[in-house]
């Protein structure tokens, strides 16, 4: 099917004979990656009679020639992964696979690479396909969990960085797309196992753990033929049981700016005074507030010791028939099931912003020390969570005449997540504390006494944290049990049908067209209930769960990468804990209760498609391509809840005795309401390629593409306030005049839109050297703010309401550009003497810039002070990965360092949060492989070196929210292949 994006560029190349293949494909016949897993996402895998050039042998020198190949191949802007490259490097999954190619970069969170993000753009404009089908989300945005496909079983990836017709949209960064092995295109029996156990330095500091666990992966390959045609078979399980334990400083999501001071404001000693902003308060001088010091705080601030342990498995498998040269029929499954456990022990400074005094800043007047007054917590959470994905499709290719092939493509994805969490906390008296930023490092906690009069005479022991009895503190709320569930179940089903129809002759070359329907259901449901110790409550205090669900600290050497004060407190079995408080008392919840947060919605797409594919010569120089439009139709029907209400009328209705309303909740009942959106994109494309000379190959593409909202921004719950019946109105309006409406979602954000315009210079004087440079251009109308002047209609006791919406997020159709660079260059010393022709590296840089404004919406900050606004969700203006590796007599050496600059990172779907900065970071990486013999290889493979630890902070460079260490990893495994 010449729509291959791949197909076209090979037939001109190989017609003008730019290329000596037959050698090449002998080479790269042995292994798996073929030619329709590197095409476009709507067009599925081609005849075998192209395949064997696509196909690699497994050293990194040849999978980094035939990554090239297929760059240069394809039709429009791409880079690829082959087969032999999975697993080559340690790599926990694809994620950190894929962010060995340039521009490609991932969020790496708890030591792990998960969220990705191509050119530096941010999850949210991006899109991610396996075997060219949308995969579900176990969260509520559109991210794709790359873990659930493990590395030792996913055969190749493209990553798509320009759009054409037949590609499905979703992707204005780009698109990456996942895929499986076909067994006949691979063409022989394969039998390969490998074992392998880890060891994870901080798991090893766990008491009774030794930091050891396993991955494990199997997989069967074979061709069969039979009297009903030939059948091919794949077969693969993975497994792996781990350890991510982590070592963490951290604050509250919320921040205030504050210029009090308790002393020079308030005076006295003790109480709650929780700094303000105020133009009387000491720090504002003469002037107004503004004009003086102020300062960031968060409400409260944690030192976090935690325990996790993950089990996955894996299984995916496919079946090939092929009856006769016609046909070929396809079925792929894949399943993955995960549990994941945290057990968490925290030390809580409970009360951050009280009675804060003596405080200096730095110039983005971020604390750098000072003295506050708070409560102290022991802090227990254990939560688990359970998460199942289920996979697949089947696709059906037809050559109905030596003209037309008719493709159909039928898949499901169906992604489960279930999670309980169990919290308890124990709390001491208030205590003064000095406070003291130490850069990069936890901050220090000096000194904690309880005279700010007398600090030296008046110290806490530092031993004292070590005792239960310090957490039983006088205040009432100071003993808390909590259980929280959710529940989120996200599927995909989709129907795709495609034909081509070629020309022998002419300038176009082929017509491709064809229309796809898809359902994406997205339910997310939660529960939550807590109490707090009150004065006629019975729960077990501090010292009774002590004696009964007490532990030692859970691990040694507790900060000891970084700085730290208190590297042990007390700690309990939080299970434990929260049995003895809740006793026999039923907290079993149902996530799917309805309630004013869930998102259940329902997300109905038809798309519809039709591209032509060209080739011809243009002063002498020849040229590929296509040119198409892709119409697509987006149907959202979103239910929501609200709170019911009971409306009591009293008085006669007279001057006299004039009818007055009291407006109750009804707490037995919510009441559902349904949005519906319906819009459509029409997003044209154009990719031209040249192929100036036999080494220097020039491609553009100009098109327009669409990326969807996260599915939690959809959602339509509303939380209704009407006076909470303290209050009686003379009617419904007044009542609803005064009241308000808080928004947990908007259905009608559509996707959006960018004109886009790309521009690629590759430059291959060698089949070891490749030199590529590629510029890009978005423009988008799009801005994301929270509207104003929204109004709904709510139907209160029968009669039609309308109330302004607050915390409507929208499109404000601003105009803002993306910009960018990238530059790739990859080499290979083949003409140095032995041993040190097996040296040779890659390496790539991408430089992005950007005027799209993401705004601060803290809601505790107030309009005093102007804060800049953000850029994009997940968007980095440089990264940076390079490789160097040598290989000879069956031994190989890799190092890979990867680097990505700072970064947005929101709070999920809260929009009120203030925003969240993860500052740049890098990682290094080593990967050392012997093979025993032709059938063995042994594997000695190392994550996070540098154990540099994953910082986050809030609004102010150095007002940190976490400072996370996770460790080094290392890997010992044995492969064998047959």
């Amino acid at each position: 099917m010449t729509s291959n994006c791949l197909t076209q560029g090979r037939s001109t190349r190989a017609r003008h004979q730019f290329f000596r293949r037959s050698a090449l494909a002998i080479a790269l016949a042995s292994a798996g990656l073929s030619a329709g897993q590197v095409m476009a996402q709507d067009n599925q895998e081609q005849g075998a009679g192209a395949l064997e050039e696509i196909l690699v042998t497994g050293a990194i020198r040849d999978t980094l020639r035939n990554s090239v190949e297929i760059k240069r191949d394809a039709t429009t802007i791409v880079d690829a992964l082959s087969a032999s490259e999975m697993g080559a490097l340690p790599d926990l999954s694809v994620a950190e696979t894929l962010e060995r190619i340039t521009g490609v970069t991932g969020d790496r969170f708890k030591g792990n690479s998960s969220e990705i993000s191509v050119r530096g753009l941010g999850p949210f404009l991006g899109a991610s396909t396996y075997n060219g089908r949308e995969v579900s989300s176990g969260s509520g945005n559109r991210s794709v969990a790359f873990s659930q496909f493990p590395s030792e079983l996913v055969n190749g990836a493209v990553v798509y960085k320009a759009q054409q017709a037949s590609l499905l949209e979703g992707g204005v960064a780009g698109v990456i797309d996942l895929r499986s092995l076909r067994p006949i295109d691979f063409g022989k029996r394969r039998i390969q196992g490998e074992v392998k156990a880890n060891y994870n330095e901080y798991d090893a500091k766990l008491n009774g753990d030794d930091g050891i666990g396993y991955r494990g992966s199997l997989s069967f390959t074979d061709v069969f033929d039979t009297e009903i045609g030939t059948i091919g078979v794949a077969l693969g399980y993975a497994g792996h049981e781990s350890s991510t334990p982590e070592e963490s400083y951290n604050t509250s999501s919320t921040l205030r700016n504050c210029n009090s001071d308790y002393v020079a404001d308030q005076g006295g000693s003790g109480g709650w005074n929780p700094c303000s902003w105020s133009d009387d308060n000491a720090a504002a001088g003469d002037g107004a507030a503004a004009d003086g010091p102020y300062y960031f705080v968060p409400n409260l601030q944690y030192f976090r010791q935690m325990e996790s342990e993950e089990e996955r498995n894996a299984f995916m498998g496919t079946v090939q028939w092929q009856p006769n040269d016609d046909w070929d029929i396809t079925l792929d499954v894949q399943e993955s099931d995960r549990f994941y456990y945290e057990d968490r022990h925290d030390l809580y400074i409970d009360d951050g912003r009280n009675n804060i005094t003596n405080w200096e800043t730095n110039d983005a007047h971020a604390l750098t020390s000072y003295t506050g007054y708070s409560r102290f917590s022991t802090y227990g959470e254990y939560r688990e969570r359970d998460e199942q994905y289920s996979g697949g499709g089947l696709n059906i290719e037809w050559n109905a005449t030596d003209r037309l092939l008719l493709r159909t493509d039928l898949s499901v994805s169906d992604t489960t997540r279930y999670q309980e969490t169990w919290q308890t906390r124990f709390r001491s008296d208030r205590y003064f504390f000095d406070w003291e930023a130490n850069g990069d490092d936890w901050p220090l906690i000096n000194r904690v006494y309880s005279d700010l009069d007398d600090p030296e005479n008046t110290q806490v022991e530092r031993s004292s944290f070590d005792d239960y009895s310090f957490y039983d503190g006088g205040s009432s709320d100071g003993r808390r049990a909590r259980y929280r569930e959710f529940l989120i179940e996200d599927t995909i089903n989709a129907f795709r049908f495609e034909g081509e129809y070629s020309f022998d002759q002419g300038f176009i070359t082929s017509i491709d067209a064809g229309v796809r329907v898809s359902e994406h259901d997205h339910n997310n449901y939660s529960e939550d209930t807590w109490a707090v110790q009150q004065e006629e409550n019975t729960y077990a205090d501090v010292e009774d769960v002590g004696a009964n669900c007490g532990t030692d600290f859970p691990q040694s050497g507790y900060g000891e990468d970084t700085s730290v004060t208190y590297d042990t407190w007390a700690t309990y079995d939080t299970l434990c804990a929260f049995d003895r408080m809740v006793g026999n008392e039923d907290w079993s919840l149902t996530p799917e209760a309805p309630s004013s947060g869930d998102v259940v919605l329902s997300e109905e797409v038809t798309s519809a498609f039709v591209m032509a594919n060209f080739e011809s010569e243009w002063g002498g120089v020849p040229v590929t391509g296509n040119f198409g439009v892709r119409v697509v139709e987006t149907d959202v029907t979103s239910e929501g809840y609200r709170q019911s209400f009971i409306v009591e009328t009293t008085g006669a209705g007279t001057d006299e005795d004039p009818l007055s309303f009291l407006i109750t909740e009804d707490t037995d009942t919510l009441t559902q309401e349904t949005y519906t959106n319906s819009y459509t994109n029409v997003l044209p494309s154009v990719n031209v390629n040249f192929l100036l000379r036999e080494d220097l190959e020039l491609r553009t593409a100009l098109y327009k593409a669409v990326s969807r909202p996260d599915m939690w921004w959809l959602g339509a719950g509303r939380d209704l306030n009407l006076g909470g019946g303290e209050e009686e109105y003379a009617s419904i309006e007044e009542a609803v005049a005064e009241g308000s409406v808080t928004a947990f979602g908007n259905p009608n954000m559509e996707s959006i839109e960018s004109e886009n315009f790309d521009i690629s210079l590759g430059w291959y004087p060698s089949e070891d050297t490749a030199i590529s440079a590629a510029l890009y251009h978005k423009r988008f109308n799009a801005g994301l703010d929270t509207a104003d002047d929204v109004y709904e209609t709510f139907v209160i006791n029968g009669q039609p309401a309308e109330m302004e919406v607050n915390g409507i997020i929208e499109n404000t159709g601003e105009e803002s550009t993306i910009n960018g660079i990238e530059l790739t260059v990859q080499h290979g010393f083949t003409s140095l003497p032995e041993p040190f022709d097996g040296l040779g590296f890659s390496a790539g840089v991408n430089f992005a810039d950007t005027d799209f404004e993401y705004p601060e919406n803290g809601s505790e900050i107030t309009d005093d002070i102007d804060i800049a606004p953000a850029n994009l969700p997940g968007f980095s203006d440089e990264s940076y990965n390079v490789e160097g590796y040598w290989e000879k007599y069956g031994a190989s050496a890799r190092l890979s360092y990867k680097y990505r600059s700072e970064y947005l990172k929101p709070f999920g779907s809260n929009f009120g949060q203030t925003n969240r900065y993860v500052q740049g970071h890098d990682s290094l990486d080593l990967s050392l492989a012997y093979n025993l013999n032709a059938n063995l290889q042994i594997k000695l493979q190392a994550l996070n070196l540098a154990n540099d630890a994953y910082v986050e902070y809030r609004v102010a460079e150095d007002a940190f929210n976490r400072i996370e260490y996770s460790g080094r990893k290392f890997f010992l495994g044995l492969r064998f292949r047959m």
